[in-house]
């Protein structure tokens, strides 16, 4: 019972940030009708840049030397007193990385912002008013593009970055089993689920939610309405590029960083089929429900096979349902 639990937790924590990265494909294609096959690169890529603001930049020779690790003399002395293994001494550990993680976030999420806003303008926009299939197969086209790109300017060597949150160790009883956490993996939890209902309630409660909303229903319409499309594609692309930075960020954390990284958003991919490519809430099912069951399929059969999980997961749910689980049924009129 207390590794199913174990197990468990984990899953959701890891299902949180399926759902984090799967609310920028379901952004875009609610705005323009295309799946992006080539959003887990552009992950890829905010992760790159987190780790060039926090950590090559801070190694500079001209950055200044707080940025590098900020240790004022208060900390040095508490953490003198400290046992090397103990939470306060994480935290304080944490607060000396503190600038330089918050410099990572800030300039991945301007460069991803700035990379998906070009992508938008000079790539999609073109072809407005043209073949999905064509706009779609471009974004096939960028998963080589943006691979060889981030290995030219970074190598393929796999990097590190400093985490998050304080990776303190927290145990707790539940349901009389002792659970083993780190406090990276719940403050990421935490960081995903926030931004995830964030843009749901954005979507659904503000105007550009609502032109997005229109945008998809019909363009042609929302025109004769007033709403800019062109903006409402460039939002939605920018929005989709700013949670994967983050979503890059967390996953460097717990991975490191490697031009492979990008094959991750195939298996969210997956999940977003599977949930339905306009339906926000039935991703975020599917994502705490792969996530689980990846959990689970490694404990019982080793990390091999945890990695079909997805997309097993997927043809199971669209043989009975073949829009996803809450997908929209498309309705054709003659």
């Amino acid at each position: 019972m207390g590794q199913f639990l174990q197990f468990t937790i984990n899953g959701l924590m890891s299902g949180a940030i399926y759902a984090l990265i799967a609310v920028g494909l379901v952004s875009v294609f609610k705005a323009t009708r295309v799946v992006n096959f080539a959003h887990g690169y552009m992950i890829m890529f905010g992760a790159y840049f987190y780790f060039t603001f926090a950590v090559l930049v801070p190694q500079a020779a001209w950055a200044p030397e707080w940025l590098q690790s900020w240790r004022p003399e208060w900390m040095l002395a508490m953490r003198a007193d400290l046992p090397m293994f103990s939470p306060m001494a994480a935290v304080l550990d944490w607060l000396a990385n503190a600038p330089r993680i918050l410099l990572g976030l800030a300039g991945a999420l301007v460069c991803n912002a700035i990379l998906g806003l070009v992508i938008e303008r000079t790539l999609m926009r073109p072809l407005m008013g043209q073949s999905v299939f064509a706009m779609i197969m471009l974004t096939v086209g960028l998963i080589s593009i943006l691979s060889g790109l981030a290995q030219l300017i970074w190598t393929s060597d796999a990097e590190f970055v400093p985490a998050l949150a304080p990776n303190t160790p927290i145990r707790f009883e539940l349901f009389g089993a002792n659970i083993f956490l780190f406090g990276t993996d719940l403050a990421n939890m935490a960081i995903a689920l926030v931004i995830f209902i964030g843009i749901v309630l954005m979507v659904h409660y503000t105007k550009s939610g609502v032109a997005i909303r229109a945008t998809a229903e019909d363009q042609s319409t929302a025109y004769s309405m007033g709403i800019s499309v062109p903006k409402v594609f460039s939002r939605a692309w920018v929005l989709a590029s700013t949670t994967g930075a983050i979503a890059g960020a967390i996953l460097a954390t717990r991975n490191g960083i490697s031009p492979a990284l990008g094959l991750f958003g195939f298996s969210v991919l997956a999940i977003v089929l599977m949930g339905g490519l306009d339906s926000y809430l039935g991703v975020f099912i599917a994502a705490m429900a792969v996530g689980v069951l990846e959990a689970l399929t490694q404990w019982q059969m080793g990390g091999e096979w945890a990695g079909i999980v997805p997309y097993v997961a997927v043809l199971i749910v669209i043989l009975i349902r073949p829009h996803g689980l809450f997908g929209s049924k498309e309705i054709e009129r003659i």
